[in-house]
Formats: C-alpha cells, sequence, structure tokens
C-alpha cells in the first residue's frame, strides 16, 4: 500500500506545487518503489488526457437564463398597485378569457408532442441528450482543488477531480468497469444545485440521470464524465462518492468544497 504523505507528493508534484527538494525526494522514492511508480505513471496519463480533452472540447457558454440567476445581487420587489376592478361582460371575464387560452395551449401542446413523438415514461435522461450544455473549459484551471479521489480494484477503477470556485463546483470523473457498476455523486440540495452533466467520452452502455440532491451514472466500460454544479454559498460543504456493484457497497468517500 502506497504511504499517505507520498500519495500527497504525487498529488502536488501534478499540480506543479512541490519544492526542488520535495520532488527531489519524490523522485528517490518513486527509484525504490515500484508500485509508487505506477501510481505515478498512471496519473501522469489522467493528467494528459484530461488536458487533451480540454483542448478537443467545444466551448459552449452557460445559458443566459443560469448566469443572470447566480450573478443576481438582490430582488427588488414590486411595489404593490391599486387595482380598480370594473364589472364586465361574460365574454369579456378574465377567467373565461385565461379558460380560453388554456385550452388553446393544451391542443397545441398536443399537436407538437403527437409530431415529436416524445415520451415521457421515465425520469432517466439518455446520456447523448445531456452532451454539450453549460460546459465552459476554460474555468476548471482557475479553480481551486478541493481533492483528487483514485480508486483501484479488480472490480473496478475510478478517479475523481473536484475543483471549486465561489459560484461552481466542477467534478471530473473517469471511470472503467468490465460489470456493471453504479456510481452515485451525492450533494446536499439546500447547499448545490446541479447545473449541467457533460458527457466526454461515453459508450451506448451507459447512463447517466440526474436529481435534486444526486448524480447516478450507471457504468459499464471505459466512460468519461464532467459534472458542474450552483455553488450556493461559501460555507464548508461535504460531496459523497458511493461505487456499488449489484447493490452492494464497493467505495465510499467524500471531499470539502469551500475550505477557504
Amino acid at each position: 500500500m502506497i504511504d499517505k504523505k507520498i500519495t500527497e507528493l504525487v498529488y502536488r508534484d501534478l499540480e506543479t506545487d512541490l519544492t526542488p527538494e520535495e520532488q527531489l525526494k519524490l523522485k528517490e522514492y518513486l527509484a525504490g518503489d515500484p508500485e509508487a511508480a505506477k501510481f505515478y505513471a498512471e496519473w501522469q496519463n489522467i493528467k494528459a488526457e484530461f488536458n487533451l480533452e480540454k483542448q478537443n472540447l467545444v466551448d459552449v457558454d452557460l445559458k443566459q437564463a443560469i448566469l443572470e440567476r447566480i450573478n443576481m445581487e438582490k430582488y427588488v420587489k414590486q411595489e404593490g398597485r391599486t387595482e380598480i376592478k370594473l364589472t364586465r361582460s361574460f365574454w369579456q371575464r378574465p377567467v373565461f378569457r385565461f379558460a380560453f387560452v388554456f385550452l388553446i395551449g393544451v391542443f397545441t401542446g398536443f399537436l407538437i408532442f403527437s409530431f415529436l413523438k416524445v415520451d415521457f415514461s421515465g425520469s432517466k435522461l439518455p446520456t447523448q441528450d445531456m452532451k454539450g450544455t453549460l460546459y465552459d473549459s476554460r474555468s476548471f484551471n482557475d479553480m481551486k482543488v478541493a481533492d483528487n479521489i483514485l480508486y483501484d480494484s479488480p472490480l473496478a477503477k475510478a478517479v475523481f477531480a473536484v475543483r471549486y470556485s465561489t459560484k461552481v463546483v466542477e467534478i471530473r470523473i473517469d471511470l472503467s468497469s468490465l460489470y456493471p457498476i453504479t456510481t452515485t455523486v451525492e450533494f446536499d440540495f439546500n447547499n448545490f444545485e446541479c447545473l449541467n452533466v457533460q458527457n466526454v467520452n461515453v459508450n451506448d452502455q451507459t447512463t447517466c440521470s440526474a436529481a435534486a440532491n444526486f448524480v447516478q451514472i450507471n457504468n459499464v466500460g471505459d466512460n468519461k464524465f464532467i459534472i458542474q454544479l450552483y455553488n450556493k454559498n461559501s460555507l464548508q460543504h461535504n460531496i459523497d462518492f458511493k461505487i456499488f456493484q449489484n447493490d452492494m457497497p464497493l467505495y465510499q468517500n467524500s471531499v470539502i468544497v469551500n475550505k477557504e
């Protein structure tokens, strides 16, 4: 098992945060420990893949509505107005107008859904429908590092790289499994809100769904995701990561954001 201090040195070296003395110490340790050297090489490959994918991704701006909500400083309450009600005929009454507009809307919606053949039978979202929304690849390098988690076993491998800013938490996930596994990212909806799930590299056997307080990935094979959460406040909060196979827990860990 790799020493925790050496693991921290590896993470810091990948972030180019080591002093020359610490780099020399790390090289000497890796030269004498093949397992640690393999661990270090795997992390270098993961970092190289993320950098390559970041260069190839097409930037898509956040939706204006969400930007307005995030950047809103205050809510201005509208002043109450004095209304003067007049007695109208039956055909001019608001109730009849609203009912008429509602019926037209229902009829129009029915026609649109009939043409588009929309299926609302389930709440699970196909992963391909979530691709390319609300993602800005330029933001990740400017964020603070919360933690980098690595899980490696014969049943599954997973990497969770978590960074955050005052407004957004970005989680990069790399999953690999021969057989189906379920991975969940859980958080408190009072502190975070899911803005976007980006499938960087996802096969047809893998699906993803999002709810108010978690994102669930049903994984088979090698897949990569990026999850963005709206950071509602500056207090410290946990984000939990869990991996299951056949409803049996394989792994559980958490990271803390807003550390400073």
